[in-house]
């Protein structure tokens, strides 16, 4: 954050700063969304298998598909933030900036090896099938279904899940 902040003009410093902080409780509010909004798809889902069991505890048994996110993370930022903090980011001035709001990310990215890359995906597509498992069976148990309605249950917020995760990198290599 800092690193990206020093290529900015001066007026514009601030503004970035208390953007990222935004970002940053806005990220955190919107891990609780997902939980939530997952965990009531997969509920409603298995509804049309007649699925039995408390909304409440389809919430509590969804929140362990999220822990190999936060294995996943626990590898990816480290790594990102090592290439960030190498990186050499020219000045920009405000009429670039104008001009083209993306430069900044654009500059920054290309400091990432295309194999670092190709490894997120690969490691984000590992992470949403290891939480896919986690959710097929924690919908098992808590809705009280067959293990292959859970999976159908499971299936569909997952592939959207994942579908967000690989397009987010998609995007920065554009």
């Amino acid at each position: 954050m800092l690193k990206l902040s020093q290529a900015l003009p001066e007026s514009l410093k601030s503004f970035f700063i208390a953007g990222a902080y935004i970002q940053l409780v806005s990220t955190f509010l919107g891990f609780f969304a997902a939980w939530l909004i997952i965990a009531a798809v997969m509920h409603g889902l298995s509804a049309f298998f007649d699925g039995r069991g408390e909304l409440r505890r389809t919430f509590e048994f969804a929140g362990y598909g999220f822990m190999p996110s936060l294995l996943g993370s626990a590898v990816t930022i480290p790594v990102s933030l090592k290439y960030v903090e190498e990186a050499t980011i020219p000045t920009i001035d405000l009429q670039e900036l104008s001009a083209n709001p993306e430069i900044l990310v654009k500059s920054l990215v290309s400091h990432f090896p295309d194999s670092y890359v190709y490894s997120a995906i690969f490691l984000n597509l590992a992470v949403t099938a290891w939480s896919f498992l986690i959710w097929t069976f924690a919908l098992k148990n808590a809705r009280n279904v067959e293990l292959k309605q859970a999976a159908v249950c499971a299936a569909i917020p997952t592939a959207i899940f994942g579908l967000h995760q690989v397009m987010a990198l998609v995007r920065l290599l554009q």
